[in-house]
């Protein structure tokens, strides 16, 4: 699943913003992550990814395991709206 959003932040902010997301998420659904420059990567039981941010946009991208494909619009919504609320809202 790919999900992206525009923001209008110095990539410093936003990369704040990601790690919230990431720490929020982390706690919801037993997710590692880590840096590499300006993506980050995660990953856990039956998903793993990354959040590539750029001067425009955040780009979340989430492959999800054959036990958590039938709970992808629930996963999806969340992400979806904790990126809202750290991103798009902000």
């Amino acid at each position: 699943m790919r999900i992206r959003r525009a923001h209008q932040f110095e990539l410093d902010d936003a990369r704040e913003r990601v790690d919230l997301m990431a720490k929020s998420l982390e706690q919801r659904f037993s997710l590692r992550s880590h840096w590499q420059g300006d993506r980050l990567v995660f990953d856990g039981h039956g998903a793993r990814g990354d959040v590539v941010i750029d001067e425009e946009a955040v780009e979340l991208n989430v492959r999800l395991g054959f036990a958590l494909k039938f709970m992808e619009p629930a996963i999806r919504s969340a992400i979806e709206e904790t990126l809202d609320e750290q991103i798009a809202a902000g």
